[in-house]
């Protein structure tokens, strides 16, 4: 090979390094265009990663936020129904156990009565 490319005049030489050059550089930019692709796919993988993440957090946020909402109903209702039943107390003593009453069902952790409380919504004491 090295006898032939001797036996090559000066316009030959130049023509076969052109060539070779453009190999190079045609091999350079395949390669360098290769690492920009999966450069790219590696960013959109990262961008659908952290969409679902945000996808995600939104649907827990919700949930929370939908819970949230629901006790506040309860909690709501709970004291409307404690106030009807001390205002409909024939007389003190009533009024107090419908009240204590009341608070345990908003909070049944209150106290130590509040499951006989609410286990028995006649009781007396």
């Amino acid at each position: 090979m090295i006898a032939a490319f001797k036996a090559f005049d000066t316009t030959a030489k130049i023509i076969f390094g052109l060539l070779v050059l453009g190999i190079v550089l045609s091999l350079a930019m395949a390669v360098f265009t290769m690492r920009s692709a999966r450069h790219d796919a590696r960013k959109a993988d990262a961008g659908q990663a952290f969409a679902g993440g945000r996808t995600g957090a939104a649907q827990d946020a919700s949930a929370v936020r939908d819970r949230a909402d629901a006790r506040n109903d309860q909690i709501t209702n709970d004291i409307q129904e404690g106030t009807a039943d001390v205002r409909q107390a024939p007389d003190r003593s009533a009024a107090t156990l419908a009240a204590r009453r009341g608070v345990c069902r908003i909070n049944p952790g209150a106290g130590t009565d509040c499951r006989l409380l609410l286990a028995d919504p006649k009781r007396v004491d």
